[in-house]
């Protein structure tokens, strides 16, 4: 049914797990590094690669197909979008050396993080301390991404904050409407 509608390209063939597995877990092995990922048309087999490493990277199915369909244009394909969907990212094992960009912040003891900004507060105090006379170029541009990521963190924590508390909200107009 539908095979007189459909026939499949001449270069076409079917997306195979053990390929997207085996490579993903080359791109995840950060001791493999630089990597450049490519395939002949630069769609057909990268598209659907990226598409998975992002299922491992956690990200929205709709940011996923998103990224796909702008890279993609009219060489997008429904089979690819549906593979991406439906891939089990459970068959990825993740290598002893991960890539600092497929770190799950949200996984970090706080601790550590709290001892970071810590050193880094410190770091900057000592730099601001200093006559700005003897201050180098090199240790402005250091405070200045010193404060950046600063702020960041700053966001970040005001963000988990926003997100806590409107959980607390939801959850205490639960409980409010189980006392009636």
């Amino acid at each position: 049914l539908g095979l007189q509608a459909w026939k499949p390209e001449p270069n076409w063939t079917p997306i195979c797990d053990e390929f997207i597995k085996d490579a993903l877990e080359m791109l995840l092995d950060s001791s493999s590094h630089p990597v450049l990922v490519c395939c002949t048309s630069g769609v057909l087999q990268t598209a659907p690669l990226v598409g998975c490493l992002r299922r491992v990277q956690r990200w929205s199915l709709t940011g996923i197909l998103e990224e796909y369909r702008a890279f993609a244009g009219s060489r997008a394909r429904l089979l690819h979008e549906q593979y991406i969907e439906f891939f089990d990212v459970d068959l990825v094992v993740l290598p002893e050396q991960v890539p600092s960009w497929l770190v799950n912040y949200d996984l970090i003891d706080e601790r550590e993080e709290d001892a970071r900004i810590m050193q880094l507060e410190k770091e900057l105090q000592q730099l601001t301390e200093k006559d700005e006379v003897l201050v180098t170029a090199e240790e402005r541009v250091r405070m200045r991404r010193i404060q950046f990521a600063l702020r960041c963190r700053e966001a970040q924590f005001s963000t988990k904050l926003v997100k806590d508390t409107s959980a607390c909200t939801k959850q205490s107009l639960v409980d409010d409407d189980d006392d009636d």
